[in-house]
């Protein structure tokens, strides 16, 4: 049989294989076998002869030595143009003596770690996978809308229920069924509901072009018949499966250290818990030995028992120490775990319920997520991504301390090639899944609550969004339509044209990305703590001031890039231009020619035109031919010169070969155009999002790159910080790219931008505590405002005041609120039963109060915040600690000259706020 496979081989080829080709031949037939077996077990044919089993087998491993050529021979040049073109763009940038391992990073992420680098015209990783995700995402948005709003709107129902932490016992089986008959109709059954049979189509559509683009980009992703949804599990679930059951047959003693501590069951005991959940889930026809037959019962158990060792630690027990994977570490990314699968829906969801705690929608955005990050990397190192990056970044090292090279210090650069090494492996998704802790799983629980308890007011803070909106555009040369960025954030907010925009821009599908990003990447999504963090920044206005600003923003990108496509014909036209930055986005010539000839399109309902994905996937293919006519004969003469290398044969075989030598070249010519429209259409949406993420304040892969380096301690010190203090990097570096008139003009509408937010944000929290508005006359409140209006908030107070308005001294504050909690907390247990040991007067049941509301839910929404403050808070901290209101007050009236319309205490307020007050009176 093995020279059968060969025999087939060469037919296929026109000539004899290569030893490589031949490797590992038996391993090969055995898979081919085992398939086979599986389709004639599936389409119900039994009785089939070996001989035409093995013949199909053959077949099948002719056909895939084949396409391994091809695909290799693909992989090779992508990786080879990719090596070339970050070298390229290294070399454009950087003289080579100034070139460090650092120079890397902005390859990686968007924009810039240090301050003291050059922003580089370069697409980076990051930016290419968020176009790839908001490109897709976008599409699966517009094509439920063209399904019927119905179906959409039964999709985001199913979504939204099935990510509900509260739930009615109605609510539970509502989200139940329809996630289970999405689930169904993606397995091809039959449910009924017609929305969820649209729904499977619309998936099945956008992930078979998400998995061409990603085959275009080097890739060997195949299409199997029985793909439904991927089969995502947590293995921190699986590592405590059967955990209940374990825990009720421990001493209570035991069992009750157990639960503190957070211990997981025995590995033996999970494993077992484990495969006997899985036991009748599975189709058995797709477990069968080498040589085709079908697995026995103890021989199926053994194979879960192995599944489980490789889902359980990841694949560690895969790893083969001191081996090269020479994978690039994306190429095939879930290789390391054994594929499942299961025999219907219902054992899926099962599944699911147990071990995934997603709902069926997030499973599918998460693939599409995970798959963009992939593809963005792949795109920007080449297929081999990992063992590309890795060959630049020693050739850079190398250079920067070559004695004959730029001679700089060794162990600087060692931390910078090890900084952007983990950098890459952050971007790639390298860096492997950390097991969670119930330390861990603590600090993020309290994490979750202060966002809960704190940020009920952050609406007022992100009007500041408005003035850095303004600035960046001015930057960026748009010099009409940046004044209207209010006007149409409260068009956005209250009219048709905010589903619209969010639709253009890949904003529509995905609400929980909003809150993520929103908190400098804090994931809140685990948990009830979680869903009190996610509902306060909803329920504020936040979420939505967030997306309303990003959508406007976005159009305005969309327009001014639009225009500049008609008023520059090439790249370079817009180089020669005063619009330097925009021009340094990382386009390439045949990326601005395809824009060009695309139509521009209505964006909003008041008519405005601009460049959106759409209207460059609508250029025409002949256009493209047109643009890409070079590479195209480059592509068609390889074919012939291909040929000309075998030398003489036969006419008949020559006429055969070069018939399937020029169909691989048109095959690669249709890949070329069709992902050339790919190309310009994420790099728009990946680009604007960049953008808007530097417009709208938000952090982005190297903010939450450089927070998760760190600890837990560090993530809780940064805690509403990540945000701000990407919004400083964002502004210094901006200013460092502009020439200086520019520079000084984008401070100037920034700073006093943000400063008349920050004015605004103060006053009305002022007004919304039962205060009277600040004194604008002072010196000190605008300077209070500045910070606020640049996102510092609470931080403005010490340059007056070694201790705030809310008790808390400079330590407690500059270490974060969990800090801040900490030494709440220490006041609390520690300062008081000191006091009273020494027979001084304590505050315990004030700062008992203190401390819990630092962490109660919903306690500092702005609409209900001065109710909760005077009729709640106040009166039990007065039935506490008789006195404390009055203390408090004469505080505040004598450190801050704070005067109240609704005093501390009362029930009701004893007059109106005293504006006059705002103007020195």
């Amino acid at each position: 049989m093995k020279q059968q496979c060969i025999e087939a081989i060469a037919q296929t080829l026109g000539r004899q294989p290569k030893a490589d080709e031949l490797k590992n031949i038996e391993n090969r037939i055995k898979e081919a076998v085992r398939q086979v077996h599986h389709q004639n077990a599936k389409q119900g044919k039994t009785g089939i002869p070996d001989a035409e089993t093995y013949r199909q087998a053959a077949d099948l491993v002719a056909q895939r030595a084949v396409h391994e050529v091809y695909k290799k021979r693909q992989r090779l040049a992508l990786n080879a143009i990719a090596i070339n073109k970050v070298n390229t763009n290294l070399d454009r940038n950087f003289t080579p003596n100034e070139q460090t391992p650092a120079s890397l990073q902005q390859f990686i992420f968007a924009g810039r770690k240090t301050m003291d680098g050059k922003d580089i015209d370069v697409t980076s990783a990051e930016e290419l996978a968020t176009g790839a995700y908001q490109d897709w995402s976008r599409q699966l948005s517009a094509e439920m809308l063209n399904a019927g709003e119905d179906v959409q709107k039964f999709f985001n129902q199913t979504k939204a229920m099935g990510e509900q932490r509260f739930r009615s016992l109605f609510d539970q089986q509502a989200a139940k069924s329809g996630q289970l008959q999405i689930l169904k109709e993606l397995y091809g059954e039959d449910t009924g509901n017609a929305s969820a049979k649209k729904i499977a189509k619309v998936w099945g559509d956008v992930t078979d072009r998400a998995r061409q683009e990603m085959n275009d980009n080097g890739f060997d992703i195949g299409l199997r018949d029985d793909w439904h949804l991927p089969y995502v599990d947590d293995a921190d679930l699986i590592r405590k499966a059967g955990r209940d059951e374990w825990l009720a047959s421990l001493p209570a003693a035991e069992r009750a250290m157990a639960v503190v501590s957070g211990r997981q069951p025995p590995i033996e005991f999970a494993r077992q818990a484990w495969v006997n959940d899985v036991y009748n889930t599975q189709d058995r026809t797709q477990f069968v030995n080498p040589d085709g037959s079908p697995m026995s019962d103890i021989e199926y158990r053994q194979a879960l028992d192995a599944i489980y060792e490789t889902k359980a630690t990841d694949g560690a027990n895969k790893i083969e120490p001191g081996a090269f994977m020479g994978t690039g570490g994306i190429k095939n990314r879930g290789s390391q775990s054994r594929v499942m699968a299961f025999k219907d829906a219902t054992s899926h969801f099962a599944y699911m319920e147990r071990y995934t705690e997603q709902p069926v929608a997030g499973v599918m955005m998460s693939h599409l997520q995970s798959s963009s990050r992939d593809l963005g990397t792949a795109k920007a190192f080449g297929p081999d991504a990992a063992a590309n990056f890795n060959l630049v970044l020693d050739r850079v090292y190398q250079k920067s301390v070559a004695v004959d090279g730029a001679g700089r210090d060794v162990g600087k650069m060692n931390s910078e090639r090890q900084m952007v090494e983990r950098m890459f492996n952050s971007m790639a998704g390298l860096n492997g899944a950390q097991a969670s802790s119930v330390f861990t799983s603590a600090v993020g629980g309290l994490r979750n609550l202060m966002t809960s308890a704190m940020l009920g007011t952050s609406v007022f803070t992100a009007a500041s969004d408005q003035a850095i909106m303004r600035a960046n555009a001015q930057a960026l040369g748009f010099t009409r339509g940046g004044m209207h960025l209010s006007a149409n954030t409260i068009r956005n907010l209250f009219n048709g044209d905010a589903k619209r925009a969010n639709a253009e821009l890949g904003l529509l599908v995905d609400s929980h990305a909003a809150v993520v990003s929103k908190m400098g990447g804090f994931d809140l999504s685990r948990g009830i703590t979680g869903w009190f963090a996610e509902k306060t920044l909803k329920w504020s206005g936040l979420i939505a001031m967030d997306r309303a600003n990003k959508a406007s923003f976005g159009l305005l990108m969309y327009k001014n890039i639009g225009e500049l496509t008609r008023q520059f014909k090439t790249l370079d036209d817009v180089k020669g231009s005063d619009k330097t930055i925009l021009a340094s986005k990382g386009w390439s010539n045949e990326d601005w020619a395809i824009m060009s000839a695309a139509e521009l399109r209505p964006m909003t309902t008041a008519g405005h035109m601009g460049m959106t994905p759409d209207a460059i996937y609508a250029v025409p293919d002949a256009t493209i031919h047109h643009i890409m006519a070079d590479r195209i004969e480059q592509v068609r003469t390889g074919s012939d010169t291909a040929l000309a290398a075998l030398g003489d044969m036969p006419d008949a075989r020559r006429a055969k070969l070069k018939e399937a030598f020029d169909a691989e070249a048109e095959q690669t010519i249709t890949r070329m155009v069709r992902n050339a429209r790919a190309e310009a259409a994420q790099k728009l949406l990946g680009i604007t999002h960049g953008e808007m993420t530097s417009a709208v304040t938000t952090a982005t892969g190297i903010d939450t790159y450089a927070r998760d380096e760190a600890g837990q301690l560090v993530k809780s010190f940064m805690l509403f910080k990540t945000t701000p203090f990407a919004g400083f990097r964002q502004l210094v570096n901006r200013a460092l790219d502009l020439d200086g008139v520019p520079a000084v003009k984008f401070l100037a509408s920034y700073i006093a931008g943000t400063t008349l937010a920050g004015m605004f944000a103060n006053q009305m929290n002022a007004l919304l505590t039962g205060n009277d508005p600040l004194d604008m006359t002072k010196p000190t409140t605008w300077i209070q405002a500045l910070l606020k209006g640049g996102s510092f908030g609470v931080y403005g107070d010490f340059l007056f005041q070694d201790h705030t308005q809310y008790g808390s001294s400079i330590a407690g504050i500059i270490g974060g609120p969990v800090l801040g909690f900490a030494e709440q907390l220490m006041k609390l247990l520690v300062t008081n039963p000191q006091k009273a040991l020494q027979g001084e007067e304590t505050s315990f049941g004030a700062d008992a109060l203190k401390t819990a509301r630092m962490i109660t839910p919903f306690a500092n929404l702005w609409y209900t915040k001065a109710i909760t403050n005077h009729l709640i808070l106040q009166q039990l901290q007065e039935m506490s600690n008789p006195g404390y209101n009055d203390r408090v007050r004469d505080r505040a009236q004598r450190q801050f000259d704070t005067t109240s319309w609704w005093e501390l205490g009362q029930m009701v307020p004893r007059r109106a706020p005293d504006f006059d007050k705002a103007m020195g009176k």
